[in-house]
Parts: C-alpha cells; sequence; structure tokens
C-alpha cells in the first residue's frame, strides 16, 4: 500500500467530499419533503376552496331563481307607494 502523505491527503480530500455531497443531497431531500407537504396542503385548500366556490354558486342560482318567481310591482303601484310616503311626511309637518 502507498501511503505516502500526498496519497493519505487525497483519500482523505475524497471522502470529504463523498460526506459533504452525502449532507448535501439530506438536506435537498428534507427541503423536497417540505416543498412536497406545502404543495399537498396546497391542493387541499384548493379542494376545499373550490367545493365552497361550488356551494355558493348553487345557492346562488337557487336565489336567483326564487328572485325571478318574485312578482316585481308594477310602475302604477311604485308610484301610489311613493304618493303615500310623500303625502304623510308633508302631513306629519
Amino acid at each position: 500500500m502507498d501511503d505516502t502523505p500526498e496519497a493519505r491527503l487525497a483519500r482523505w480530500t475524497e471522502r470529504d467530499t463523498a460526506i459533504g455531497l452525502v449532507g448535501e443531497v439530506e438536506q435537498l431531500r428534507e427541503r423536497l419533503a417540505v416543498r412536497d407537504r406545502e404543495v399537498a396542503n396546497l391542493r387541499e385548500r384548493c379542494m376545499q376552496l373550490g367545493q365552497r366556490v361550488t356551494g355558493l354558486e348553487v345557492e346562488r342560482d337557487r336565489l336567483a331563481t326564487l328572485v325571478a318567481r318574485e312578482p316585481r310591482p308594477t310602475v302604477a303601484r311604485r308610484v301610489l307607494r311613493r304618493a303615500r310616503r310623500l303625502a304623510g311626511s308633508v302631513l306629519r309637518r
């Protein structure tokens, strides 16, 4: 075995480089796992919001149907109501 100081330094440098690379890989994997959890949480939140939007759209459509069924007062009836309010305010003065 050639155990010169240069060979020993080369082995140590190679070993330290490998250890450093393994450490970097572990850090990157942990960061990736954190990001994966964040993405999963965002997907779940998007699904919840999508369901909420769907529920609101159904409610909006139901209310629009109810409003469309409600008969609107005629122009004459609206004018009569306004005249009554105006007469009532004039009489109270």
